[in-house]
């Protein structure tokens, strides 16, 4: 992408270079007849275990060259020859040419194969997309482009996927005018779930800016939806694209909050560098050809702004990836470069200090246009890949880790959960997860959910009392329970639990203090304090769902659950996972409260009064007559399917003594619908009368299963569709009046389905 070649200077940032020279060691290069390449994306097409190689090839730097094969390299590691790497491009791919600048990959149709998109400069072909065959023919695509919404040429560097709409699939930003002085506009089309796209020029809004060079996609204001980064070589500010998104891809443009504005910006990456948990930006050039950051200043009170902080550097460079190679912790910055020398490597000091490492990478001398990180040999070491142009002999190139293995867990930063929810579901648990790779988007990294639909909440409860012992050192519990842990130890304590794969730490916890741990995968949990070297051992066992996992976008994760109680739940217990290509796996749980789906239709209320015996009315209170618990009486209601094909209907009774609660059912409405007076409360169901079942209650309340009841159907109570009425019965505790001593809820017509 750049015209020359500019000398080497070292830099050294704040210390000395480092004695682990040559971590990253070439091990080979690719296969093939060397030509132009401009872009690379690694991704696991066939789902065998190790990642295959997207690289874009296309000649030209401001004018279109040759237009040339779009590549895929399918990795062997997984048959047993590590690096091992096969030119499958025609036979996966099909016979297609053009001027790729970028290359992005994504599920695009939600079947679980990843699918690619070539961007191609110069008018010359609309973008170029892959969708994958997937299982009936793994690794193996349909060109598919014009077919599902790309019909137009551009003149485009870069494409990012992401769900910009919040609608479960993946959407596509590509911009254009590449590497030229006419401006023009980035270009936003959505996806209709199945895959295809549609353009929406005006949701985006996008400014003109020339010299569209790189698309990041991230969320910068931290709101949980994608915002636009778009970088560009405009020398003149706002140089830079940021679109921030208002969660349904309309989009508001914010680009004076970056003032980047350098001819050498050909890439930035996005991501947390200082460890504040908001997303700041590495500038391949900030200033003149010197890299530097631009520090997020939106964490911890906003608002969202951008400071440049000091440059270094003072190379022609290309590309940025972040990765955590030294596996401490944080992003350290890899940097492709044109010079005559080796790749730039940067470690992070953390608070946005950085050292040159490059001597840490082998000297490879060539002109360096894209360059990314991946496990290629699944040796658990992040690997270099960087693909050649423009000068020299265009070589591609992978350099081997020599390196620690990564054996650091993704980091679940935050979680966002459903709030006032129907319990009909379903319903979307959110993630942000970080992990030691982020290049243009990709991590590696997976997901999956296990979760626990409750009818009522399950919890229990632990103190660490003096001394630091635990009030119960063993436990068992059921799946999905919120356990409350109290420090009555008199003393502040950590509470911690680090059984695989989960992180449970209390911080801090003073004196009186309480901590939750909700636990929900089956297994034994080891919790310590650090009071006392005593432990709590929870066994937890029950049955669990599974949810539907999908990745949204660059650091965040979709996953889904389904409502397996016909809409009666009342709280939702999940767990989440993420596993990184390693195969380190970090858990986190938690809980939401969802609100009943309520069936049926009251009637037949009492007068409420606490003073009236028997009511002997009907006062439309929605509610039965008073009693001697509850001067509003005994409320009925159901929740669920009344269906016979698939009957979830639950009966459940509010407000009463505990005492033994008889439900029973009816063909019709006493009295019209207005009853007749029967002991404290009125009688309200009438018809074919029959008894359901007697529950015990607890906390004034009870619940019948209707659809549950095997009895149910032998009386032929719901043998067809059709209403039927309900009501409970119950004795009170105390005789609510002299003359009586049961009572009635109100009435309750429930309209049963086929």
């Amino acid at each position: 992408m750049h015209t020359s070649v500019l000398p080497f200077g070292l830099v050294v940032l704040g210390c000395t270079v480092s004695a682990n020279a040559q971590q990253f060691q070439m091990a080979t290069n690719f296969p093939g007849t060397a030509t132009w390449s401009e872009g690379v994306e690694c991704a696991d097409v066939d789902q065998d275990g190790d990642l295959d190689i997207f690289v874009a090839d296309g000649d030209g730097f401001a004018t279109a060259g040759t237009a040339r094969q779009n590549l895929l390299w399918i990795n062997q590691t997984a048959q047993g020859t590590p690096y091992g790497l096969v030119d499958a491009s025609v036979a996966r791919l099909g016979v297609h040419t053009s001027h790729a600048k970028g290359v992005t990959t994504g599920d695009i149709d939600g079947n679980g194969w990843v699918d690619a998109l070539y961007a191609n400069a110069f008018f010359t072909s609309p973008p170029s997309l892959y969708v994958n065959q997937g299982a009936a023919n793994p690794g193996f695509f349909n060109f598919e482009g014009v077919a599902r919404g790309f019909t137009t040429s551009f003149s485009s560097g870069s494409a990012a996927f992401a769900d910009l709409d919040d609608d479960g699939d993946l959407d596509v930003i590509i911009n254009d005018r590449y590497n030229s002085g006419t401006a023009g506009k980035a270009h936003l089309y959505l996806n209709d779930g199945a895959g295809n796209f549609t353009e929406n020029a005006a949701a985006l809004n996008a400014p003109n800016k020339a010299s569209q060079m790189d698309v990041q996609l991230a969320d910068v204001d931290g709101d949980w939806d994608f915002d636009f980064v778009g970088l560009t070589k405009a020398s003149t500010a706002p140089g830079q694209y940021l679109m921030i998104n208002n969660g349904a891809a309309t989009f508001t443009d914010s680009s004076s909050l970056i003032s980047v504005a350098s001819g050498g910006v050909y890439e930035a990456e996005v991501g947390d560098l200082d460890g504040d948990q908001d997303l700041d930006l590495f500038f391949v050039s900030i200033s003149g050809f010197s890299e530097g950051v631009a520090r997020n200043n939106f964490a911890p009170s906003g608002p969202l702004s951008f400071t440049n902080q000091s440059p270094f550097g003072g190379d022609d460079d290309n590309e940025i990836a972040l990765f955590d190679y030294d596996n401490d912790g944080d992003y350290d910055v890899l940097v492709g470069s044109l010079r005559a020398g080796s790749e730039k490597l940067y470690r992070n000091n953390g608070a946005l200090s950085f050292t040159d490492q490059s001597a840490s990478v082998q000297n490879t001398s060539d002109s360096t246009l894209d360059c990314t990180v991946a496990d290629l040999n699944n040796d658990g070491k992040y690997d270099i890949v960087t693909v050649q142009g423009e000068s020299g002999s265009f070589v591609n190139k992978y350099l081997k880790n020599t390196g620690a293995a990564d054996t650091v867990p993704p980091v679940f930063t935050a979680t966002k959960q459903p709030v006032g929810a129907s319990a009909l579901g379903p319903w979307v648990v959110k993630a942000k997860v970080r992990d030691q790779v982020l290049d243009d988007g990709v991590d590696f990294v997976t997901g999956s959910a296990t979760y626990v639909v409750q009818s009522a909440a399950a919890n229990a409860g632990v103190s660490v009392l003096a001394g630091g012992a635990f009030s119960a050192p063993t436990l068992a519990v059921g799946a999905g329970t919120k356990l409350t842990f109290t420090n009555a130890s008199g003393a502040n304590t950590n509470l911690t639990c680090t059984t695989a794969p989960y992180a449970f730490d209390s911080g801090t916890l003073a004196n009186g203090a309480t901590y939750d741990a909700v636990l929900v995968e089956p297994g034994v949990y080891a919790f310590q304090n650090t009071v006392s070297a005593t432990t709590c051992t929870v066994t937890v066992a029950g049955a669990t769902s599974t949810g539907a996992w999908r990745k949204a976008g660059p650091q965040i994760q979709r996953y889904t659950l389904t409502d397996t109680l016909g809409g009666t739940a009342v709280r939702v217990c999940f767990e989440l996972r993420a596993r990184d290509w390693p195969g380190n796996v970090r858990a986190v749980t938690g809980c939401f409260d969802v609100t009943p789906v309520l069936t049926g239709t009251g009637y037949c209320s009492g007068d409420g009064s606490a003073t009236a015996c028997p009511c002997g009315n009907a006062g439309g209170t929605g509610r039965g007559c008073g009693n001697s618990v509850n001067a509003s009486g005994a409320l009925l209601v159901a929740t669920g399917a009344a269906s016979l094909t698939g009957d979830t209907l639950i009966l459940s009774g509010n407000g009463m003594p505990n005492s033994s609660a008889l439900y029973f059912q009816g063909t019709g409405q006493q009295g019209g619908g207005l009853g007749s007076v029967f002991g404290d409360g009125l009688r309200c169901a009438s018809g074919s009368v029959v008894r359901l079942g007697t529950k015990t209650n607890s906390a004034g309340a009870s619940s019948y299963p209707v659809g549950a009841d095997p009895t149910v159907s032998v009386k032929g109570l719901i043998a067809a569709p059709g209403t039927r009425t309900y009501q409970v019965w119950y004795r009170n505790a105390a005789a609510f009046c002299s003359v009586d001593t049961f009572n009635l809820s109100n009435g309750l017509s429930v309209v049963w389905g086929a």
